[in-house]
């Protein structure tokens, strides 16, 4: 029982590692104004969700938002989904066959209301 407890914790630092390389990754690419990397790093949906807002390709849109590029904090992984901690900003990444991907980015809470992200999927 020990073993399969310290396999579990393994598993899930791998996990929290990866979805923090993911968020590290996108933020680094936001940080130095590469859209293109950023969007590599984005979950389809928020890719498609931000263009269509925008009404440009993804790799100018996301140019366009107002994005932090703070260094991760903190992670937290639930199943298939994470949410990321970079200074004041937050972002929920989810796990695709591919690897993590950002979800939704610049993410502030609103209170007993849902986040407000300037990056988001539907």
């Amino acid at each position: 029982m020990a073993l399969c407890g310290a396999v579990a914790g393994c598993g899930t630092g791998q996990r929290e590692s990866d979805a923090a390389a993911a968020a590290d990754e996108f933020l680094t690419a936001i940080g130095e104004g590469d859209g293109a990397a950023a969007c590599a790093v984005l979950a389809p949906e928020a890719q498609e969700d931000l263009a269509a807002s925008e009404g440009q390709p993804c790799e100018e849109a996301v140019g366009a938002q107002q994005l932090s590029s703070e260094a991760v904090d903190d992670v937290d992984v639930w199943g298939d989904r994470a949410q990321v901690r970079a200074g004041a900003d937050v972002l929920f990444l989810v796990e695709l066959d591919d690897g993590w991907k950002v979800a939704a980015a610049g993410c502030s809470p609103q209170g007993d209301r849902p986040y407000e992200c300037e990056v988001s999927g539907s």
